[in-house]
């Protein structure tokens, strides 16, 4: 009984020290071992809180001094423990600085354990004491041994090992550069580390300076390009040093394509210290042109310049001329805009160039955020999306080899990027409708590299998959994110996503509360901070806010619509601002079949949204508002409220075409109203094509519409074409009567003799 209570206080003793929590942990400890003074697991767990409460400038020396006296306890005890002497090493040697050889003696004994991590890290420890006792040769062969059992690491974690090479590659070559003067050897071996790709920009500079002290100007060149490229404010300076030592090398007639390269970055980061306007630009491409016209580089660049100074039309040939020689993925983006603005029309994507994973990320930020906004419009939404999502995927697909297949080097060894591509990535595959491959996608970017944009993207692919269960648990999830990591609006559309959720698992009261809740916290929220909020952050917040009212809409759309009118007319004294309210009372009044009122929801919903009205919205005010017009009888105004709608379709996604179908077919109502008849056959023409290119079947729409349009060709006086159309029909419907009586009619020119064109 005694033994399973002991095992019991342990575990719950582990468990505090796995959440954290030392400092109970450690009181437990101490009391647990007043019963059980000899119980070596509890006498390590009091150790390891006493080192980590060491941490604390109040009391560190009190705990560090109970830790090692803990430690030094269990050794009596266990003279073999590992974790202690792995413990007692590291304090000695990057704590204390004090009992140096025993803990070197330690550290001899652990690097015969048959546990790799001990081994290594037993090294780690001894190569660090070495270096502070100055004895750089053993610090030398102990790097050298790390290196090698490192290597094992590759295959559990390609990232992990290569960060772990680069550094150690990184301190060897260092000790060669400044403790042994053997600057050869240390670029010899910082090459050999490049595999495993150097975090510091710095070190970085150093070697692209070592490579040119040693006239290895491909590699100084090449290394100055990584170097450029992973410019920050601290380097600045120094990048600008070496920009001007691979200027002189140039001026001395030493032209390496490398070198030219990496000035060419210099000159576009730093144009203001480089004093690198558009002109020199295109002049500095120009020269290296003429030398090297088979070079997609300076192509590139002077086709970037004129792009950005807004001279399309002379940007074209050159980025075109660059990708015909291979490339850049942001020559891509550039030019696949270009060519639209000045041919109007996307290009055909023969190739896409080779290009870093990074640098194709780059280029997805890019056309979304530059080239979509530029030239998007509802003709070439789709395919921009389409162009978009495989940028996106060829960076997904080069940092899944390197991370997953161990492919590529260590400069893909950037778990942050890839974890931002595979939510912009999924995002995109969202909107294509590809949602379980977007779940995959964030569930992936969201193990390597947590953070809470990709679980609210999550979210989002799997409420359209109707996985509402895992919806609720992403979404309480997200939530665990202080507010420094995200907004009010954002957290207003978390909770709406979890309302929704609830809402459609059909737990009713549930979601009845959960939105009382967070209705109070939006109100409570506005008062509070609403006089702070800009006029854009507002209209954010409640553009969110939406989410939520449609739930509303929901729940009080089993009640009579009258009182769904109060519900709504009472939500928008309480707060003005919130555009939604006026969204929900057109619907309702639409629903009333009160279609003055719903126009007049309509035009103020419009008003207080502006161009901001997503498209959704948009569609249904236009339809609505129409649609209200025709039931009132004006058909010319109903015309251009659904003419508009029509202009805010994108063909070719099937929700979609169901609504250009039915457009369509009220425009050609319309027109046959007002006796427009060629507006009615054009408009009943595009309704019988979304038919045929969609594979629908025949309906009592499609017959209708086949008729309407029959008849608009007899008034046009098409008589030929009306009588082929009922023929048609008929062969379809052999004993439609509508069809069998205007066949009989038309030959003798009765029935619709009297209509005229006009």
């Amino acid at each position: 009984m005694q033994q399973q209570r002991n095992r019991i206080d342990l575990e719950h003793l582990q468990s505090m020290y796995n959440e954290g929590d030392f400092q109970e942990c450690f009181k437990v400890a101490e009391f647990f071992l007043l019963i059980n003074p000899q119980n070596q697991d509890g006498i390590l767990l009091k150790a390891k809180c006493a080192f980590q409460l060491s941490f604390n400038n109040d009391t560190s020396n009190k705990f560090l001094t109970t830790a090692i006296n803990s430690f030094d306890e269990l050794l009596q005890l266990v003279p073999a423990h590992e974790e202690a002497m792995l413990f007692l090493a590291y304090i000695s040697i990057f704590i204390t600085g004090t009992d140096l050889s025993k803990a070197m003696m330690y550290c001899a004994q652990l690097t015969a354990s048959v546990h790799l991590d001990t081994r290594i890290k037993a090294i780690t420890y001894r190569q660090e004491a070495y270096y502070q006792t100055g004895d750089i040769d053993s610090t030398l062969k102990d790097l050298e041994l790390l290196i090698i059992l490192n290597q094992a690491h590759t295959i559990e974690n390609r990232s992990l090992a290569d960060q772990q090479q680069a550094a150690l590659y990184a301190k060897k070559a260092d000790l060669y550069l400044y403790h042994k003067n053997d600057a050869a050897k240390a670029l010899e071996i910082f090459k050999e580390g490049l595999v495993h790709g150097y975090k510091d920009v710095h070190t970085y500079i150093l070697i692209a300076n070592l490579a040119l002290d040693h006239q290895d100007y491909e590699l100084g060149g090449e290394i100055a390009q990584i170097a450029l490229f992973s410019s920050n404010d601290d380097a600045d300076e120094d990048l600008l040093t070496l920009y001007r030592r691979l200027n002189e090398l140039t001026q001395q007639n030493i032209n390496s394509r490398s070198i030219i390269y990496a000035m060419f970055i210099a000159l576009k980061i730093y144009p203001e210290q480089l004093k690198c306007d558009t002109v020199e630009m295109l002049n500095f491409a120009q020269h290296y042109i003429k030398m090297y016209p088979d070079w997609f580089i300076p192509y590139h660049y002077a086709g970037t310049a004129l792009y950005e100074a807004g001279s399309y039309g002379e940007a074209l040939p050159y980025l075109h001329k660059s990708l015909a020689y291979g490339g850049l993925a942001l020559g891509l983006q550039r030019f696949i805009e270009v060519t639209y603005r000045v041919k109007g029309q996307l290009p055909i994507i023969e190739k896409w160039p080779v290009d870093s994973p990074i640098m194709y990320y780059n280029a997805g930020v890019c056309f979304f955020e530059e080239s979509e906004s530029n030239i998007g419009n509802a003709g070439i939404s789709s395919e921009l999306l389409k162009i978009r999502a495989n940028f996106y995927k060829i960076s997904y697909d080069s940092f899944y080899d390197y991370f997953y297949n161990d492919k590529g080097n260590g400069a893909n060894n950037e778990p942050h990027i890839f974890s931002m591509c595979c939510n912009n990535y999924g995002i995109a595959l969202s909107v294509l409708g590809e949602y379980e491959t977007a779940v995959e996608v964030h569930k992936l970017g969201y193990a390597l590299s947590p953070f809470w944009e990709q679980l609210s993207s999550l979210a989002t692919a799997l409420f359209a998959l109707k996985r509402y269960e895992e919806v609720i648990e992403v979404a309480e999830q997200a939530r665990t994110y202080s507010s420094e990591y995200f907004s009010f609006e954002d957290y207003i559309d978390l909770k709406g996503r979890q309302l929704w959720s609830i809402y459609n698992l059909g737990r009713k009261e549930e979601a009845s509360s959960l939105l009382n809740l967070i209705e109070e916290e939006y109100n409570s929220f506005i008062a509070t901070y609403g006089s702070e909020l800009t006029e854009q952050e507002r209209f954010v917040l409640s553009q969110r806010y939406i989410v939520v009212q449609n739930i509303r809409q929901d729940l009080l759309s089993e009640d009579d619509p009258e009182i769904a009118v109060q519900v709504w007319q009472e939500q928008l004294d309480k707060n003005p601002d919130d555009n939604s309210s006026w969204y929900m009372l057109m619907q309702n009044y639409f629903q009333l079949k009160d279609y003055k009122q719903c126009i007049a929801c309509a035009n103020n919903y419009q008003s207080v949204k502006g161009a901001a009205i997503k498209i959704d919205s948009i569609q249904k005010v236009y339809y609505m508002r129409g649609m209200s017009y025709l039931y009132l009888g004006d058909h010319i105004t109903a015309k251009e409220n659904l003419k508009n709608l029509l202009d805010n379709c994108q063909p070719g996604i099937e929700t979609e075409e169901s609504i250009i179908c039915d457009t369509n077919i009220t425009l050609a109502q319309c027109s046959y109203a007002l006796e427009q008849w060629d507006e009615c056959m054009d408009f009943s023409l595009a309704a019988i094509a979304c038919y045929d290119k969609n594979g629908w079947k025949w309906d009592d729409v499609r017959l209708q519409v086949s008729l309407q349009y029959a008849d608009a060709c007899k008034a046009a006086g098409e008589t030929d074409a009306a009588i082929g159309t009922i023929i048609n029909i008929l062969k379809v419907e052999p004993e439609n009567e509508d069809a069998l009586k205007r066949k009989q009619e038309w030959k003798h020119g009765g029935l619709f003799s009297f209509l005229k064109r006009r």
